[in-house]
């Protein structure tokens, strides 16, 4: 049986790992090893994020490029001033976790739905 995980909990830990990931940009996408991939988030809007993230040379215009993202579910503003230098575990929990959905052995659950 799967393990569930609200997606409410699962944006937030994806979040963190993205905001450690632009805090640290672009020192934090070398380590490819260590780095998620994009199937590993399975919130569309971090999945954008994470696009922005790869595509920009600074961290500047990693910034500008996800405040110009019209999410659905993110509140870019809140997101951007956020501090991401103490979610450094983030990224390694988004990459294990992604893993862990491909298995089947976890699942999301939105609000309101039944187990």
């Amino acid at each position: 049986m799967a393990v569930v995980i609200k997606k409410l909990d699962q944006q937030r830990h994806e979040l963190k790992a993205l905001r450690y990931l632009l805090e640290y940009h672009p020192r934090s996408l070398q380590d490819r090893e260590a780095l998620p991939e994009r199937d590993d988030f399975q919130i569309a809007d971090c999945r954008r994020i994470y696009d922005a993230l790869l595509a920009a040379a600074s961290q500047h215009e990693a910034a500008e490029a996800i405040e110009a993202l019209d999410l659905e579910e993110t509140e870019v503003e809140s997101f951007l001033r956020l501090g991401g230098q103490f979610y450094h575990a983030y990224p390694g929990l988004v990459k294990e976790r992604g893993q862990e959905f491909r298995d089947g052995n976890m699942q999301l659950i939105n609000p309101g739905e039944d187990m």
